[in-house]
């Protein structure tokens, strides 16, 4: 599926995913740390490198999993960066489009996305991933630089009791972020964005006790209030930022000043 593309995801486009968190050819090992790896590749005709980790939990259960990655009301417990994030709209029972916007450190300005996510359940694993598609009620709010996700998600296979979790990210923060600043600090982000979602996950369900239990519309879709997508609300929608002169202000560092690189590394969860 390509940035903009708005369809319920099919077969082909998880199986497409699957091969990519599967894949080996043209990784490169960054980051090798207890039990966490992380891998970046280079994308023909994208200077965005695409990131993926691999790690293995054996105090989660693959459905809890499942309800951690889902819930954007516990999100905003324990997603710190994280300024706001609600759903728009749904396409089916396994499709719907979304907000999500996070706090950057200055001199960067904060950046939003809107996203269309799909998953899916098959056997012992499952599938969520997403991507950056337009929406006419969140145009690009002022302070904000609308990033985008080419492709971004999860592949979690049961392991026991346990489970092992292959995370993929290629995003673009837009901006007037050098591309070296993203590319290298996206790799030590990465296992950050693990280790929160892993803390968080061993919270979940004395949180989620306290906090409708039996509301989870990811497992029973009946239970969703959302819209349903009206196409004349993603059809020929820019997706630029606001205007030049906010990109303009943000003047982050240069190769030669590391600090620029550790702020974005200690502060943005992609």
């Amino acid at each position: 599926m390509q940035v903009g593309e708005v369809r319920a995801a099919r077969a082909e486009d998880f199986e497409h995913f699957r091969r990519l968190a599967e894949s080996v050819d043209g990784w490169n090992l960054q980051y090798d740390k207890q039990g966490t790896k992380v891998f970046s590749k280079v994308k023909d005709g994208s200077t965005v490198r695409l990131i993926k980790v691999v790690t293995k939990f054996n105090d989660v259960s693959c459905s809890l999993m499942y309800d951690v990655l889902h819930d954007g009301d516990y999100r905003r417990c324990w997603d710190e960066n994280m300024v706001d994030c609600y759903e728009i709209c749904q396409l089916d029972r396994c499709n719907d489009i979304g907000y999500y916007s996070i706090k950057c450190p200055k001199p960067m300005k904060n950046r939003d996305f809107v996203t269309q996510r799909s998953w899916s359940w098959k056997d012992d694993n499952f599938i969520i991933f997403n991507h950056s598609v337009h929406h006419k009620s969140a145009p690009v709010k002022k302070g904000f630089i609308r990033g985008s996700s080419i492709l971004s998600g999860y592949y979690v296979q049961k392991k026991g009791e346990g489970l092992s979790l292959t995370y993929v990210s290629q995003v673009d923060l837009k901006g007037n972020l050098p591309k070296w600043l993203v590319n290298r600090a996206s790799t030590k982000i990465a296992p950050k964005v693990i280790k929160n979602i892993h803390e968080a996950a061993l919270d979940y369900q004395a949180w989620k006790a306290e906090h409708a239990p039996s509301y989870k519309p990811w497992i029973w879709p009946e239970q969703s209030i959302l819209p349903k997508l009206r196409r004349d609300d993603v059809e020929s929608v820019s997706s630029e930022s606001p205007s030049g002169s906010d990109q303009e202000e943000e003047m982050v560092g240069d190769p030669a000043n590391s600090s620029s690189e550790d702020n974005l590394d200690e502060n943005i969860m992609l």
